[in-house]
């Protein structure tokens, strides 16, 4: 599934699905994109409360109100647990940090430079 700001797909890992966003280089999101994105994680992984890992790696910085919708109820109400892929470089760990500091996620987040670590931690978390 595409939206104008992320290519979404939800896979099972075996132990229940896991919600995989990519977010789209070179785009700012709206607040209308955020809530198109969120909805469109929720219909992926079939209205069921599951694991989610963005890619961010390529992401361009998003604004409070986006920020504040992503972190807000629909995480939590739909998914246990957050992996984020950062750029694999300094700047990437200090920008996915002060992502998480002001975000501040109410579900299990973890920052990750390479995917199959973002996977592997999201398996050993409960859905």
């Amino acid at each position: 599934m595409k939206t104008r700001t992320a290519e979404i797909a939800v896979e099972d890992d075996g132990t229940g699905p896991v919600v995989t966003v990519r977010v789209l280089p070179h785009v700012n999101q709206s607040l209308e994109d955020a809530h198109v994105n969120m909805e469109a994680c929720v219909r992926a992984a079939g209205n069921r409360r599951c694991r989610l890992l963005i890619d961010i790696s390529q992401a361009e910085t998003l604004s409070a109100d986006v920020r504040h919708y992503y972190s807000g109820g629909k995480l939590t109400e739909w998914f246990s647990a957050m992996a984020l892929l950062v750029e694999a470089s300094p700047m990437g760990r200090v920008m996915g940090n002060l992502y998480l500091r002001i975000a501040r996620p109410g579900v299990p987040t973890q920052l990750f430079g390479d995917e199959a670590a973002a996977l592997m931690w999201l398996k050993r978390v409960e859905s």
